[in-house]
This record gives structure tokens, C-alpha cells and sequence, in this order.
């Protein structure tokens, strides 16, 4: 085998192997489960596996909103680093927010990859994982959470894709290292059942990352792309200690 052909093939063993990993990334956005309304707090938003190390994470193209529990909607400035971005936030009114990070629709190959995320902060007052869709295309909603005798607390969830309850694919659990933690191991995945939910058991004091995507065919999904057969939305849950 020649050097030029023994060269050839290692650069395409390693753009597959990039590819690859590019495409087991996702996106979510760690924020406090708690503040107080008008405290400063900072978030981190973040591209990858839940379970890279920090410098093997990257960077790409996000936009971050809250939804407001007046019903507003309002963008988030993120501020990038080296691999991850961050940004101050202050919530001036008390009750539930929803943060939703989004990523600008990214090709890979015939298939188009849309990425969102979700994450909850509380403002002076003392509130539930559990809230209403917010009308992401795929999105993880939790229904139900309640304590149990251990100090930890069962948690059911819904996939949901365009509003409905959605089957056939999976959720990956990833739970942090410690309780301040920006590291995760994967620790359960579960098969998404026909009504779309999962139930499974956190621990309180850790934080977690929960991975959910669901594939339809491009002629299904608006604005895609010239010679796009498939787009695959990934979704994710981001749960701050509580």
C-alpha cells in the first residue's frame, strides 16, 4: 500500500471519527434552579456530549431566551469562551422561568440537525421541575415529580414532538460528578414507551442532563435545505440542584 493511499485513508478515519462525535453532541444551559427576583446570577451554555471533559467541548452558533412568567419573551446575550459561553442574568419578576437555548440548523451529510434545550429557574418562591410545554419542536416536559422517603424524588417525563407524545426513541441520563459539578457520567438510558414518558429516580442534590432526539423525513419539516432527506431534532433537559 502506497504513502499517499495509507495517508488518504487515515484523514478520512479521522474526519468520520469528527463527524461522529459532532454528531452525539448536544446542547444545554446550566442555570441555578433557585434565585431571588433581582439577584445577579450567571449561566453557562454548553456544545457537546454531557459527558466530555471540559476541553474537549466546543463552541458554535446559540441563542438563549427566557420565557417569563408574564408571558414575555426575552434574549439572552451570551458572552463566548474558550468552550462554553456564559452570560449575567437578573429576573425581575418572582415565579417560574423557562430558559430555552436553540442552535442554528447544522448539516450534516443528507440529514439537517436542529438542536434546542430547556431549563427552569425558580424566582423567590419555592416551585416544581413540572411546567407546561413551551412549544420547542421536541422538547422533554416534566408531569410529575414526587419525594420519596431517601431524600431523592421520582420523576416522570414526556417526549413530546410538535405537541404530541412521541415514541420509538430514547432518554440518556447524565448525572453530575458532585453537586457543583460541570462534569457528568452517563448513568441510564431508557426506551421511550408509546405514551411518550419515563420515570426514573434524581438525586436532589445533583444536577442532570437529560437527551432525548426523534428523526422525521425532510419533506415533513419546513425550510430545510437543498437535498436534505431527514432532519433530526435533539432535545434536552438541564435540572440544576434543588
Amino acid at each position: 500500500m502506497t504513502y499517499w493511499f495509507k495517508t488518504l485513508c487515515a484523514s478520512v478515519l479521522i474526519m468520520l471519527a469528527t463527524a461522529t462525535l459532532a454528531m452525539a453532541h448536544c446542547i444545554w444551559t446550566e442555570v441555578p434552579f433557585q434565585v431571588n427576583a433581582g439577584q445577579n446570577f450567571k449561566l453557562k451554555a454548553f456544545f457537546a456530549h454531557a459527558d466530555d471533559p471540559l476541553d474537549e467541548r466546543e463552541l458554535t452558533n446559540l441563542n438563549l431566551f427566557i420565557f417569563t412568567p408574564g408571558g414575555d419573551t426575552k434574549q439572552v446575550d451570551l458572552t463566548e469562551l474558550d468552550n462554553h459561553y456564559e452570560a449575567s442574568v437578573t429576573l425581575a419578576n418572582s415565579g417560574q422561568h423557562i430558559f430555552v437555548l436553540e442552535r442554528d440548523p447544522n448539516r450534516y451529510r443528507l440529514t439537517e440537525i436542529r438542536d434546542f434545550s430547556k431549563s427552569v429557574v425558580w424566582a423567590s418562591q419555592a416551585g416544581s421541575l413540572v411546567h407546561d410545554p413551551v412549544d420547542i419542536p421536541l422538547e422533554i416536559v416534566p408531569v410529575e415529580i414526587t419525594d420519596l422517603p431517601n431524600g431523592h424524588k421520582q420523576l416522570t417525563v414526556q417526549v413530546l414532538y410538535d405537541g404530541q407524545p412521541v415514541s420509538g426513541g430514547e432518554i440518556e441520563v447524565f448525572e453530575s460528578l458532585e453537586p457543583t459539578s460541570i462534569l457528568y457520567d452517563e448513568i441510564a438510558e431508557y426506551d421511550v414507551p408509546a405514551d411518550g414518558k419515563v420515570t426514573f429516580t434524581i438525586n436532589p442534590e445533583l444536577r442532570y442532563v437529560l437527551e432525548t432526539d426523534h428523526r422525521v423525513p425532510a419533506r415533513e419539516v419546513a425550510g430545510t435545505g437543498i437535498a436534505i432527506t431527514e432532519v433530526r431534532f435533539r432535545s434536552t433537559l438541564y435540572i440544576g440542584s434543588m
